[in-house]
This record gives C-alpha cells, sequence and structure tokens, in this order.
C-alpha cells in the first residue's frame, strides 16, 4: 500500500452500517486491558450505532481497493454531538482504523479531510475527544495542531451513562483553532 496517498475518502452508503460497525469494534479490540472493561465495552457499542450519528453528522469512509479500511463521522455543528463544544465549533468522532490497515496514513487522511471540511464549513475550531490509552491517535492529533483543552474534558460515564464505580475514563479534549482565511 502506498503510505498516506492510497484510498478514496467517501461519504458512506446507509447499506455499509454492519460493514462500518465491524470495522470500529475491530479497530477498538485492541485497547481492551487498556481501559476499564465496562467503559470501553459501552463505547464500542455506542461507537458502533453508526445510524444515530449519520443523522447529526456526516460518516465518512475510507475506501482503499474496494475495502472499507478507516471510518470517521464528521460534525459541522459539534455541538450535535452532545459532548459541551460550544457554538462555532466543528468535530469528529469514532475516527477507526483496521487494525490491519494502520500505519499507511489512512487515519491522518481522515483528520485532514475533517479539518478541510471545518474550514470550508467556516467552523472557528475542530473539537475532539479521544482517551489517553489511546496514545497513537493523541499522538497523530498532536502533530496535526491540535492542543490539549481540559475545561472540555468529560467521564465516559457522563457520556454513556453507566455507574461511575464500575471504572470510568476521562475523555480528553483537544481543539485545533482555525485562524480565520
Amino acid at each position: 500500500m502506498e503510505k498516506y496517498h492510497a484510498g478514496h475518502i467517501r461519504p458512506a452508503d446507509r447499506s455499509e452500517t454492519t460493514e462500518i460497525s465491524y470495522l470500529i469494534a475491530a479497530a477498538f479490540e485492541p485497547f481492551r486491558g487498556n481501559a476499564p472493561t465496562e467503559a470501553l465495552r459501552l463505547y464500542i457499542e455506542n461507537s458502533c450505532n453508526i445510524d444515530e450519528r449519520g443523522d447529526k453528522g456526516q460518516v465518512l469512509v475510507l475506501d482503499h481497493n474496494g475495502h472499507i479500511v478507516a471510518t470517521v463521522t464528521y460534525y459541522a455543528d459539534a455541538t450535535l454531538e452532545g459532548l459541551g463544544w460550544p457554538h462555532g465549533f466543528a468535530g469528529f468522532r469514532t475516527l477507526a482504523v483496521h487494525p490491519q490497515a494502520r500505519s499507511h496514513g489512512f487515519g491522518r487522511r481522515l483528520v485532514d479531510r475533517c479539518i478541510d471540511n471545518a474550514r470550508r464549513d467556516g467552523a472557528k475550531a475542530v473539537g475532539i475527544h479521544s482517551a489517553a490509552f489511546m496514545e497513537r491517535a493523541c499522538g497523530m492529533y498532536e502533530r496535526a495542531g491540535f492542543v490539549r483543552c481540559p475545561q472540555y474534558d468529560i467521564y465516559a460515564s457522563s457520556i454513556l451513562g453507566f455507574d461511575r464505580s464500575l471504572g470510568d475514563e476521562l475523555v480528553i479534549a483537544y481543539q485545533l483553532p482555525l485562524p480565520e482565511s
């Protein structure tokens, strides 16, 4: 596979939701043992609910050689995510790359597409959430220019609605300010 330039990014088709859900589950499965079990289980379940997100954001996929290898959901209005972002922010969530397709720049291509979309949509910033145990993703966001903004950190239990005593995880926030052009 050609690094970074391979594949085609396009909006997902509703008929692909099952395939995308399997990809997301496979992408997050390697994190078992790095996060509280209940938090990760509910996160994966929530992330695989493509239909709910598709009504508020745009589900994008990266198709490489006829196979969906990565996905992300872009929100022109990040307030629709329900994660506390202010008006004027765009956002994205559930960036997932199939484990067998990692290290080819697919995730970064999707990040760049979301940033380009946010600029096109006139957003003043792009807001995202991640978790500290997702070290590769956090590093990629930082290399793309995102900076930590702890004022938007939230706990997984508050998003997913489970008892904190089952083991909670801090969901850390990043933002990328977009200068006016």
